[in-house]
Formats: structure tokens, sequence, C-alpha cells
């Protein structure tokens, strides 16, 4: 009769620890299915710029001829292609690593129905040898004193519930496996989609290199012409440059007049600065600066699409060998005709024409300048006070069919670099 108790004890010790071992082994697909979630929202928001770029590249591709525009479009459109192919890897690796987990989890559960129906014939065995009422009377009355024969009795209950709830985990566990049989099969049919995602995506990558090359060789060839441009585009550069820093001037002088005039008529002793990097600010022009220096790494973009296809400072050509070109800003490549609005509030300095860089908007907040060139129309005028995200024209396209903004920040006559001030997209 120990024996018979023994075997009862460690069927219960047996059926309690097997749902902590089920709830153990069962993969916890949460986390990955938050990372599924997050690479799923990255793939969306990246194939939305590409669609913005194929836009983009539709236009110079009317111009039969090869442009360094239509070669920045495809330059940015390979990255965001690269970029894709990526998303595609990881979320192929998660899903290995989900199989991976799925298996693990089906060769316990198949090992743990083994060991249950093992352990279940046991006691079914052991059951059978006390099925009589004689056998479990006599298992009862044989007992030293009272208290041993109310725990044999307890045992006698506890055995028969434990029988029939390993019975009933059979079920649970056999349940729960062909359940993660059915789950193994789905995620090697979604695997399958992701590996041919991934084969067509590269094709795509492959042929817009191609394409790349096409348009790199054709330029080569047109040296002469390429370098015409560099020429004039730094004659339009140092034009600009030069209208800015008389705007500059212009309104350190303003400032400065004004200040000297209310001082007088203040009768104050308040300095007014002399340098000619400062400008004497009043109450709100010094509010509209903190505020708007507030903005670095937080500034909305001027256009609402495009991409940045020459960035700020000196940079080799993208074609010619041993070229080097300057941008005192950046240039937003995008759509002709697309919205110019203004950063954040300030009053428009300038609004001129410059040859070769079409329409230029000057926009002053406190000592800080926004300058917005390559500009089809304009919509504002000088002096007019304008507030962020206001209209101020719309972006032009040269004679390549490219279409691009030049945008710039200047504290004074300070260049800044506009990226560090744009929010990420």
């Amino acid at each position: 009769m120990n024996l018979h108790i023994k075997h009862h004890q460690a069927a219960l010790k047996f059926v309690s620890g097997l749902l902590l071992v089920l709830l153990y082994f069962v993969p916890n697909l949460s986390t990955a299915q938050d990372k599924k979630r997050k690479l799923e929202a990255a793939k969306r928001e990246n194939l939305q710029k590409i669609q913005e770029i194929n836009k983009i590249i539709e236009k110079t591709e009317q111009k039969k001829e090869a442009s360094v525009g239509k070669l920045n479009a495809l330059g940015e459109r390979i990255d965001k292609q690269a970029k894709q192919i990526d998303i595609i890897s990881e979320n192929q690796q998660l899903l290995q690593n989900e199989a991976e987990e799925l298996k693990k989890a089906t060769g316990e559960l198949s090992g743990n129905l083994e060991k249950l129906k093992a352990e279940y014939a046991k006691m079914v065995f052991t059951a059978a040898k006390t099925s009589n009422k004689v056998n479990k009377l006599s298992f009862l009355f044989s007992s030293s004193n009272f208290n041993q024969l109310i725990r044999r009795y307890k045992y006698l209950q506890q055995y028969s519930t434990a029988r029939e709830k390993q019975a009933l985990l059979i079920q649970q566990v056999r349940s729960e496996l062909l359940t993660e049989q059915v789950k193994i099969l789905q995620k090697k049919q979604e695997q399958d989609a992701v590996l041919r995602e991934k084969i067509t995506e590269t094709q795509n990558l492959q042929v817009l290199k191609g394409k790349q090359t096409e348009v790199v060789t054709e330029l080569s060839q047109k040296e002469k012409k390429l370098r015409a441009q560099l020429e004039a585009n730094k004659k339009v550069v140092e034009r600009l440059e030069t209208m800015i820093a008389k705007i500059v001037e212009r309104e350190i002088k303003r400032s400065q007049e004004r200040e000297l005039l209310a001082n007088k008529r203040s009768q104050s002793n308040k300095k007014v600065p002399s340098n000619r990097q400062a400008i004497a600010m009043n109450v709100e022009e010094t509010r509209l600066a903190s505020s708007f220096s507030a903005l670095r790494g937080r500034m909305p973009w001027p256009v609402n699409s495009g991409f940045i296809a020459s960035r700020f400072g000196v940079h080799n050509h993208p074609v010619l060998k041993g070229v080097r070109t300057n941008n005192n800003g950046i240039d937003i490549q995008t759509s002709a005709g697309n919205d110019v609005r203004v950063v954040y509030d300030g009053v428009v300095q300038s609004v001129v024409s410059i040859p070769g860089t079409y329409m230029v908007v000057a926009v002053q907040h406190g000592d800080y300048f926004t300058i917005y060139s390559k500009l089809s129309n304009v919509s504002v005028r000088n002096g007019q006070k304008v507030q962020s995200g206001q209209k101020v024209g719309e972006v032009a396209s040269d004679t390549d069919g490219t279409s691009e903004l030049n945008f710039q920040v200047w504290k004074t006559f300070d260049k800044q670099n506009p990226e560090n001030w744009l929010r990420q997209k």
C-alpha cells in the first residue's frame, strides 16, 4: 500500500506541475508581435517615401536628357529601396525566430503528452488493483490509527480526482499540440511570402542601379555642360549670399538707429550695440528669436514632400571627379508647384528675382533669417508679417525638369546647417 501512496503522490505532483510546464514552453509571442507591428509601420512609411520619389523621378524623366536632378532622385530611390529590403530582412529573421520557438514548444508538448500518457497508464493500472470495495475497505481499515485512516481516505479521494485531471490534461495538451502545429504551417507560409517579396525587391534594386549607371555614364559625356552649370551656380550662390548679407546689415543698422532714437526720447543711457554682428532687438524681437532658437531639431519642413538632394557645406560633385561644390543651405528636391511655407513667425524682409535661382524670399525672426529660393512665384510682400506654415510661394522647375527648393538658415551673418534645425522625417 505504501507503493500505492507513492504512485498517488507522484501523480498529483506531475499533474500540478504540468500546467506550469505548458505555460513556460508555449511561446509568448507578444514581444515578437510588437516588433512585427513596428516593422510594418516602418515599411509603410518607407513605401510612402518611395512613392513620393517615384513621382519626382517621373517628372525628371519627362526630359529625355540625363540631369543631376534625375541622378539625385535615383540615388535617393536606391537608398529607400535598400532600406525596404533591410526591413524585409528583419521581418524574415523575426519569422525565423518565431518558427524556431514554435518548433521548440511543439517538441516539448509532444514529449509532455507521452509522459502524461505513460503516467495515466500507471494510474489506471494502480486503480485497477484497488477497484473493488473490498480492497479499498481493506486499505482503509488496515490503518494503525484513526488519523492514518483519515489520511488514507483523503488519498483515495485525491487519487480519483487526479486521474480525472490527468485525462482532461491529456486532451488539453493534445489540443495545444495541434494548435502549435497549425501555427508552424502558417509561419512557413509567411516565410515563403516574405522570401518572394525580398527577391522581387532585390531585383527592383538591381534595375534602379542599372538606371543610375546609365545616367552617370550619360552625364560624364556632358562634362562641358556640367562645368558651365557649376560656374553659373557659383555666381547665383554669390549673388544670394551678397543679398542676404545686405539684408542683415540693413536690419542691424535699422535696429540700432531705432534704439538710439528710443533712448533719446526717453533720455536713457542704455548702450546700443555697435557691433556689426549684432541686431539691437526690442522685447518682441527678442521673444521671437528665443522661440525660434527653441525650434532646433523640431522645425517643420518648408515643403510637405521631397528629399534633401544637396546638403549643407562643401561636397564632391556627383559626376565630375575632383570638383567640389558649396551649399549655404540645403536643396530639397520635390515636385514642381509644391507650396513653400514659412517655418516660423516672422517679417518678410526681401522678395527679389535673381537670375538662375528664380524668386527669393527672406524672412526675419529676431536675429535669425530663413531664405527660400528657386520659387516660381511668390505670395508675400516686403514688410509683411507672416505666421508659421503660411504659404510664401511655389517651387519652380528648371530646364532639366528638376524642381527643388534652396532653404537656408542664418543667425545674423552666421550660416546654419538647416538639417540641424528641421525635424526628422
